[in-house]
């Protein structure tokens, strides 16, 4: 078989390929310890000193710099009857970036009163959370296979591969100069406010309250995904299927490593990888 064979016949049978590349997954998370019972405290986060309630006010508080930026955003750019590149840019690069710079600014404080709670990026999160997103990315990509067929199953509304309203716009303005920057603020600035709003602050804060990190890693994983079901179009609805299981990798990694930059890096590295796909190939879970 020549390469562009071997591509094809895998397009054409990506879920038993995803199949067999998940059950890899999860024997190397075993192994790792990732799915064994206790194998989350590894990480060996304290986030005690901190109440819940604080560790909550923090995950409000750099929300509501999303909500900031995309105010000063919105006075920017006026009214447009359609989203451009430039706009949708704008939007991303000021709700992104005020709320990272919201949360980055907090975690200086947390840093003061819970030093062993997972708040210290490192040089060496780089590789680890490439190498955890290689791992777990084929349980991520057989979630969006699956969630399609689920959608499909249901046949109310045709699904769309291309199932985020920003993949859509990235891959109508190719070449654009303001696409490239909306690029690369979905690569670096969005995974670092939102894993510091649901990963740092409301993972801790449920932990601080249930106890148990499974549990924690599950509860916060539910609020991520019902906070991203409003920016799915109608037709991609079935990636909510792949944004839950990407968001499980998210907080069991942090909490296996007791890292900061792991899920980030993972976050960063699933948007880019989707990205790319997008403009060059078709998503497997948008």
């Amino acid at each position: 078989m020549t390469i562009h064979e071997m591509v094809s016949w895998a397009d054409q049978n990506m879920p038993i390929v995803m199949g067999i590349l998940g059950l890899i997954s999860m024997i190397i998370l075993w192994r790792i310890k990732v799915l064994r019972v206790g194998g989350l405290d590894a990480g060996a986060r304290d986030v005690k000193p901190i109440p819940a309630y604080m560790w909550l006010f923090a995950a409000i508080a750099t929300y509501y710099g999303l909500f900031v930026g995309s105010a000063v955003a919105a006075e920017m750019i006026g009214t447009a009857a359609e989203p451009v590149a430039k706009d949708k840019a704008l939007i991303t690069v000021m709700s992104s970036g005020i709320g990272a710079l919201f949360g980055i600014g907090i975690l200086w404080f947390v840093r003061k009163q819970a030093d062993e709670s997972g708040t210290k990026p490192d040089w060496v999160d780089l590789p680890l959370g490439v190498g955890l997103f290689i791992v777990a990315y084929p349980l991520v990509a057989l979630a969006g296979i699956l969630g399609q067929l689920v959608a499909r199953g249901f046949d109310t509304v045709q699904q769309d591969r291309l199932a985020h309203e920003t993949l859509q716009l990235v891959v109508q303005n190719k070449g654009e100069v303001w696409n490239w920057v909306l690029i690369a603020a979905l690569v670096v600035l969005v995974p670092i406010a939102e894993e510091l709003i649901y990963r740092v602050f409301l993972q801790s804060a449920i932990l601080r309250i249930v106890r148990s990190r499974w549990t924690a890693v599950l509860l916060t994983s539910l609020l991520f995904a019902a906070a991203h079901w409003t920016a799915l179009p109608e037709g991609g609805k079935h990636a909510i299927a792949p944004i839950f299981v990407l968001s499980l990798v998210l907080g069991a990694s942090y909490e296996r490593t007791g890292r900061l930059g792991v899920p980030i890096v993972i976050h960063a590295s699933f948007n880019a990888l989707n990205l790319m796909m997008a403009l060059f190939f078709v998503p497997i879970a948008s």
